[in-house]
């Protein structure tokens, strides 16, 4: 018995010093990293921490050029006293320049490295990583960025998104990713809405009410907020929505010829204002806001759906709708007749509590 426990021990010892240790002093751990181009070169701009003593953690910034983004990290290391490490990487950044250009092989080099978390975020930005990048550090949390995207996305306007979201919808066949989009408004990192791509190219970005819509579509909000615009005869005015519940139904007909798309959306939301032409204590009023806010959704989602085919990007999924509807799906059939589908909405609104102000 005692030969077994020696031995047990002695396996333990052996196995731990094979293990590939990282002492957080030893290496520079990277949270943080954006591209750029500069001068025909791939430009990286990264964040690190280090600690200087417990509780109090110093961002910095290192830089590099490389002919190549896989080059960058690796030219990044000879600036660096430690070896450059990647797993608590959380957020990338690229620029709207090097999103143009595509990016298919970042992304696939990503999903193939073992250390990067399948829940990273990524981000387009305005006018460059680095700026973007250089701005956060003076917020003097790593997590800025990864805190921002994630608390828009449960709060805000940004449908469900990370690396794998990204990932499942570029390998997809009839649904293209989306990514926030970044901008610098005061001397503040925003997010000024949704990046639109085409598989891996950025095509355009999308403002914030529009991303809205677009969870709307996708994934349906809990308890999210909307502005509408509203007129009714000659009156014009706004209309403040919260505690916005809304869930999507999809039905497809005429599946062999141009497809037709009946989009159903339902909606549940407390009235917080309403223009001064409304009373809210009023059934009858009531109903005219229910009824005026259909007419806003069907409109403005109908336009939005005009726009993305007009970029001829479907990060709705519409594309990946009729797979799942037809036996005879044909991607270059679907690439083909997607600016020329037809689409009709239908938006049934209940307002469940007015609590509007006077």
């Amino acid at each position: 018995m005692q030969r077994i426990f020696l031995f047990m021990v002695s396996i333990t010892v052996f196995l731990a010093g094979c293990t590939n240790q990282r002492i957080i002093d030893r290496v520079q751990i990277i949270q943080v990293l954006g591209y750029d181009i500069h001068d025909d070169k791939v430009k990286g701009t990264v964040i690190y921490p280090t600690y200087e003593e417990p509780g109090k953690t110093v961002l910095h910034t290192l830089e590099t050029e490389a002919d190549t983004f896989d080059y960058v990290l690796e030219n990044m290391n000879t600036k660096s006293p430690h070896p450059i490490d990647t797993g608590q990487l959380r957020t990338v950044l690229f620029s709207k320049d090097f999103a143009e250009q595509g990016l298919k092989p970042v992304i696939q080099f990503m999903s193939k490295d073992p250390i990067v978390g399948s829940r990273m975020q990524l981000g387009i930005t305005e006018p460059t990583a680095e700026n973007i990048i250089q701005l956060s550090v003076d917020q003097k949390v790593p997590s800025h960025l990864y805190d921002k995207i994630n608390h828009n996305i449960k709060h805000g306007s940004l449908p469900k998104m990370n690396l794998h979201v990204f990932l499942t919808d570029f390998y997809s066949e009839g649904k293209d990713p989306l990514l926030p989009y970044f901008i610098v408004e005061d001397g503040i990192v925003k997010i000024d809405g949704l990046a639109i791509f085409k598989k891996s190219k950025y095509i355009n970005h999308i403002n914030l009410k529009q991303s809205y819509l677009l969870k709307m579509l996708k994934d349906g909000t809990k308890n999210g907020q909307y502005e509408a615009q509203v007129k009714d005869d000659d009156s014009e005015g706004y209309v403040f929505l919260k505690k916005l519940d809304s869930n999507v139904e999809y039905s497809i007909n005429q599946i062999e010829q141009i497809p037709e798309i009946s989009i159903d959306l339902t909606v549940k939301t407390q009235i917080k204002r309403v223009p001064e032409w409304l009373n809210l204590t009023k059934n009858k009023d009531i109903e005219k806001t229910e009824k005026i806010l259909e007419k806003h959704f069907n409109k403005e989602i109908q336009q939005l759906i005009s726009l993305l085919q007009e970029y001829e990007a479907d990060p709705i999924g519409i594309g990946d709708k009729m797979r799942a509807s037809s036996r005879k799906w044909n991607y270059e059939r679907y690439l083909s007749i997607y600016p020329d589908l037809k689409t009709t909405v239908n938006t049934n609104v209940k307002i469940i509590q007015t609590g509007a102000e006077e």
